[in-house]
């Protein structure tokens, strides 16, 4: 069964999922946050991203961004990329922003903003969103182009989810 979640061919209950969880020796919790009724822009997430050291709260942050990336009216999402988000200071984070820029401007059909790709925004070794050893097989195949030409891997499934 686990083969058949961890290749999406069916999603666990919440009742699995925590027997799981509980059985790699880690906790799952639920949090519900109110979002804000304005818009996230690239330079915001950087600023967020830099204020934490949580690197799961981090993830949540990412992909609250494109949920909400993809609820922005399309005439709208352009603006959302443009500003440079200032360095976050951990090249990862700083190859992810980049990364996420270029995926979203590709998907929008708009040049990508020039900032993200500076050489700050690649990395010379791989780092993996979820460093598991089932994820990191599933994100080679998966991860989109914009982060894999950075080294960064992510799933592309876990950036639609959001």
């Amino acid at each position: 069964m686990v083969s058949i979640y961890e290749h999406d061919r069916r999603s666990p209950s919440w009742t699995t999922f925590e027997r799981l969880v509980r059985g790699a020796g880690a906790v799952a919790e639920i949090r519900v946050e109110p979002l804000s009724d304005t818009a996230l822009t690239l330079a915001d997430l950087g600023r967020h991203l830099a204020a934490s050291t949580d690197d799961r709260r981090r993830r949540r942050l990412v992909l609250e961004f494109a949920g909400r990336f993809s609820d922005t009216p399309v005439h709208q999402r352009r603006a959302l990329l443009v500003e440079q988000p200032d360095p976050i200071g951990e090249r990862p984070w700083d190859a992810l922003v980049g990364a996420l820029a270029e995926h979203l401007a590709f998907h929008e059909a708009v040049d990508p903003p020039d900032w993200c790709t500076e050489t700050g925004r690649f990395l010379d070794r791989p780092w993996y969103w979820v460093d598991l050893p089932s994820v990191r097989r599933r994100v080679l195949t998966g991860a989109p182009t914009a982060f894999r030409r950075r080294n960064v891997w992510v799933d592309r499934i876990d950036l639609e989810r959001a």
